[in-house]
C-alpha cells in the first residue's frame, strides 16, 4: 500500500460517494446472480464507505467491512452503523470467521503492488473462505486496456454546498505492470491539487494463477456486469472464483 493512496476523495468520502454513485448497485446485483441468490453473509475487503454491503444488508445479509481508509470506515460506520466495519489491512487482516461470499471491488486489489503482496491478500480472502464461498473481484483489465484508454478521463461533482472538477491522464509501466493516474482537481477559489493513484495490472492467466494456488477455482471472468461472454477486451474484469480449499501450485 502506498502512502499516495490517502487522497482528495479518500479525505472527503462523502465527495467519493458523488463521484462513484454506485450505477444503481449493479456491481453487488451481478454478485447476488452469480452466487445464485442472497447470500447469509457478506465480507467486503477495501469496501470504502459501506455502499456495496447496504445493498446486501436491505436483502437481511450479514455483512462485515474491512478498509485501509480510517476516513471512510467513519463515514461507513456513520451512515451504516447497523453492518460491522473495521480499519483493517487485507494482506493482514483476520475476523476468525468465514463468510458466503467475499467481494474486492473498486480496484482494491490492485492497490497492491508485488507478487508478494497480492499472495498475502489471497491468503486473506482464503482465510475467510469456506468449500462453496464465492470470491468476487473487480479490478482494471490488463489485456482490454492497458494504457488508461478506456477509463473515466473526466470527475465532476456538483452539490449546492460543494464544485469540483478533475482532468485525469495514465501512464503504465510495463515493466511493473503499474497503470499510473493523476487527476489535477480544479476548485473554485483553491489552488489546484493532484492526486495520484497507482494500480497492478493483473492479466487473467497471472491472475488466475494466484487464485488457484490459494484454493479457488474460477467460474467465470467477465468484462461486463451482464456476465455475458466475451472476448476480454473491455476496460475493467469481473471475476467469480469457488473456494475448495484445495491449493495448486
Amino acid at each position: 500500500m502506498e502512502a499516495s493512496l490517502k487522497n482528495f476523495l479518500y479525505d472527503n468520502p462523502e465527495l467519493y460517494e458523488q463521484i462513484y454513485d454506485g450505477s444503481g448497485h449493479e456491481i453487488p446485483r451481478m454478485c447476488a446472480a452469480l452466487f445464485g441468490g442472497t447470500p447469509a453473509t457478506v465480507l467486503d475487503i477495501g469496501c470504502g464507505t459501506g455502499r456495496d454491503l447496504e445493498f446486501f444488508a436491505e436483502l437481511g445479509t450479514r455483512c462485515s467491512g474491512v478498509d485501509y481508509q480510517p476516513n471512510m470506515i467513519a463515514y461507513a460506520r456513520a451512515q451504516r452503523p447497523d453492518i460491522d466495519f473495521q480499519v483493517g489491512d487485507m494482506r493482514k487482516v483476520r475476523l476468525g470467521t468465514t463468510f458466503d461470499v467475499i467481494t474486492c471491488v473498486g480496484w482494491a486489489l490492485c492497490n497492491l503492488h508485488t507478487p508478494e503482496d497480492i499472495d498475502l491478500a489471497m491468503a486473506t480472502f482464503a482465510a475467510h473462505a469456506r468449500p462453496g464461498t464465492l470470491l468476487f473481484l473487480h479490478l482494471p483489465n490488463a489485456i482490454g486496456n492497458d494504457d488508461g484508454h478506456g477509463m473515466r478521463h473526466r470527475f465532476e461533482i456538483d452539490t449546492p454546498s460543494f464544485r469540483a472538477t478533475a482532468e485525469a491522464t495514465y501512464r503504465f509501466d510495463r515493466r511493473r505492470q503499474l497503470l499510473t493516474r493523476e487527476a489535477v482537481w480544479s476548485i473554485p477559489g483553491e489552488p489546484d491539487r493532484s492526486d495520484f493513484a497507482r494500480f497492478r495490472m493483473l492479466f487473467p492467466m497471472e491472475l488466475e494463477h494466484y487464485l488457484t494456488g490459494h484454493g479457488f477455482s474460477v467460474a467465470g471472468m467477465y468484462d461486463n456486469t451482464a456476465a455475458a461472454d466475451s472476448e476480454l477486451d473491455g476496460s475493467v474484469l469481473y471475476v467469480a472464483a469457488r473456494f475448495s480449499g484445495e491449493a495448486r501450485v
